[in-house]
């Protein structure tokens, strides 16, 4: 029996060895391409056995939406606002994540008062960024949007953080979906940073988050993405050095991947050609293991 056992355990050490490592995509607008709450979030996922070794990405992209929507005048009228959807094959084509997190809906109201119209397009861009996921193989997690102006809460219900609301509800109410809603945590860190820190500010234009805000972002991920993917354990982010490693590193595959994957935002800048990206991210990674050990 003992020996027995001894070679199942050999087997499935084996087959994990020779199983695909996972590839993680982290899709997202201009507070996912910012980087921060999603490296805090991958430092997380590699402290576990599962991603250790995992390929993971970030593809967000400033100003993008998977609405297709955009408002006149846009970035002083330079360019509309990207869709996702222009470049979504791309992705999954070159890149055939086996998980994907996407975080929209900040800009898909368009920075204007809740409407039907524009509602449905959200909906109708978040079913198909589903849809394509899934049938590419992919597992799909969305991340509500972050509040808007959330140092200024109110009840007004023409303010544009009841949008947010409103995609958040519709996205909770989908069956069989995964779906991680960061807001009434956020809510509540905010509170309470506010309450030790009157000064605090969590975004200083209404929409993009300090570092403390991306902080709060990424705990409120990690508390509901581990019952979800069902991963051990109590998940730990990387702090000082490290963190600022892998952050150096996440910037380097961000732009490496962007420019592979030919997104068509304009002001982005060029990534290295992948192969050159690659060898210095191994690089960073070996730095990023020393420093997340503590020196005896």
């Amino acid at each position: 029996m003992k020996i027995l056992s001894f070679f199942v355990s050999c087997l499935a050490t084996m087959l994990l060895c020779l199983a695909e490592a996972p590839r993680v995509a982290i899709l997202g607008d201009s507070i996912t391409y910012g980087g921060r709450w999603a490296t805090l979030v991958e430092s997380a996922l590699r402290e576990t056995p599962a991603f250790s070794e995992a390929v993971i990405v970030n593809f967000g992209l400033g100003s993008e939406t998977v609405s297709g929507l955009s408002e006149n005048g846009h970035a002083g009228g330079k360019f509309p606002r990207p869709c996702l959807h222009e470049r979504l094959t791309r992705i999954l084509e070159a890149y055939r994540p086996t998980h994907v997190l996407a975080c929209y809906g900040m800009n898909d109201g368009i920075y204007q008062p809740l409407d039907d119209t524009r509602q449905k397009a959200f909906q109708d861009g978040m079913l198909r960024l589903k849809d394509a996921v899934e049938k590419q193989g992919g597992r799909f997690v969305v991340i509500t949007a972050p509040l808007h102006d959330a140092d200024h809460p109110s009840q007004d219900p023409q303010r544009y953080d009841a949008v947010l609301d409103a995609q958040a509800a519709w996205l909770l109410s989908q069956k069989g979906w995964s779906v991680i809603d960061i807001r009434p945590d956020l809510c509540t860190a905010i509170a309470e940073a506010k309450q030790k820190n009157p000064g605090f500010v969590y975004a200083g234009d209404k929409v993009h988050p300090g570092p403390q805000g991306h902080d709060f972002i990424a705990a409120s991920i990690v508390k509901q993405l581990w019952p979800l993917w069902k991963l051990p354990g109590v998940p730990t982010v990387a702090q000082g050095e490290a963190l600022n490693i892998l952050i150096q590193r996440n910037d380097l595959l961000k732009h490496a991947w962007l420019t592979e994957t030919k997104h068509q935002r304009p002001g982005v800048p060029a990534g290295l050609p992948l192969p050159n990206a690659e060898k210095q991210a191994a690089a960073l990674w070996d730095s990023y293991q020393r420093a997340r050990i503590p020196q005896k």
